[in-house]
């Protein structure tokens, strides 16, 4: 318990993730971590004992790529682009 605090970014470099993510897992309690003068810090036996903790060997990690959703385009031409048939509007009967 001597061992200085880490920073975020001492974390973030740990954990190799953003500095982001380590604020966003601390704030919602994931993290363990301590508020001091309006800083976080985090101990460094909580941190180990975190990552021995989400620490899974066995599994794989799986990216999932989602394919964007394709804009279709209208097959009636835009207002602008259809032929007028009378300029100044239709005559009158």
């Amino acid at each position: 318990m001597n061992e200085p605090m880490l920073t975020v970014r001492q974390v973030a470099e740990l954990l190799r993730v953003h500095e982001n993510w380590v604020y966003d897992q601390a704030a919602a309690g994931k993290l363990p971590s301590y508020k001091i003068g309006g800083t976080r810090r985090f101990r460094p036996d909580e941190v180990d004992g975190w990552i021995a903790q989400h620490r899974d060997a066995s599994a794989p990690r799986v990216v999932v790529h989602r394919p964007r959703p394709v804009k279709h385009r209208s097959a009636r031409p835009t207002r602008a682009a259809q032929p007028r048939l009378f300029e100044d509007g239709p005559a009158a009967a």
